[in-house]
């Protein structure tokens, strides 16, 4: 029975291990389109200039049961940040799997303002793979952020991930290795709109778009799209105090829904 789940599962979990669905159900419920917002601590994966806005400390919990509807294919991630000043730290741990295939991710960033207005930042990541009987192998990417407000109602974002082009194992696979552009579009103060193009080196286009809409304060509706492949995502947050409960879900063409879950401290 071992060895047919390693025939059925492991492929499926390598699939999914590099396929880019994002963590944190704010960023998720917005279809990932988060480069130009990057406003939490999750900055520190998808933008790491952002941490520079974060001037609280602040630590998420975020957990996919089964991804897919596969209870072997679950994540669980903790990302938090900190002020140190003249910018902020911020740090993610994640592992995604089951014994068979197993990935651990550490990673650590830094934000900071260079201008009025505009940030920079970087992070290092280093992620181990580990498969039953094979081993495990690790090595370390670097990313590098920028994050803009020219104008008060528009923020631009740019982030270049895995600069050191690195490979991992003895077959020397590629870890994905990305540009993303976006920019974020805020009229009023509870309502934004994101659009986001990523291009991974391996695969086309990518072209997403998001919104969230912000109610009472304490309650926030998101939904977005995204090609290649067609997704769709919606998730809402409730605050209460210095709790925020978040939740998420997105489509996937061939494979279904997925759930997934948030708990943030503030």
């Amino acid at each position: 029975m071992k060895a047919l789940a390693s025939i059925l599962l492991v492929p499926l979990a390598t699939l999914v291990a590099h396929e880019n669905n994002g963590r944190g159900t704010k960023p998720i419920a917005m279809a990932n389109a988060f480069v130009a917002l990057a406003d939490n601590a999750w900055s520190v994966s998808y933008n790491p200039a952002g941490l520079a806005q974060i001037v609280s400390p602040e630590v998420s919990t975020f957990y996919i049961p089964q991804q897919f509807g596969v209870p072997e294919l679950k994540t669980i991630s903790c990302s938090g940040s900190f002020r140190v000043h003249p910018g902020t730290v911020g740090a993610l741990v994640e592992q995604f799997g089951f014994d068979l295939y197993r990935t651990t991710e550490v990673a650590v960033g830094y934000g900071c303002s260079i201008d009025s207005g505009f940030s920079i930042g970087a992070a290092l990541d280093l992620e181990t793979i580990s498969i039953d009987r094979y081993g495990a192998a690790h090595d370390l990417t670097l990313d590098l952020g920028l994050l803009g407000h020219p104008w008060n109602t528009i923020s631009i974002g740019f982030c270049a991930k895995n600069l050191t082009a690195s490979k991992i194992g003895p077959q020397q696979e590629r870890l994905p290795q990305s540009l993303l552009f976006g920019v974020c579009y805020s009229p009023i103060c509870s309502f934004r709109i994101t659009a986001e193009m990523e291009k991974d080196v391996r695969f086309p286009l990518v072209i997403k778009t998001g919104v969230e809409e912000t109610f009472f304060d304490f309650l926030s509706l998101r939904c977005g799209i995204a090609n290649n492949p067609d997704k769709f995502c919606a998730g809402l947050a409730i605050r209460y105090s210095e709790f925020e409960f978040g939740y998420a879900g997105y489509s996937h063409p061939d494979l279904g829904w997925t759930h997934q879950i948030e708990l943030t401290i503030r």
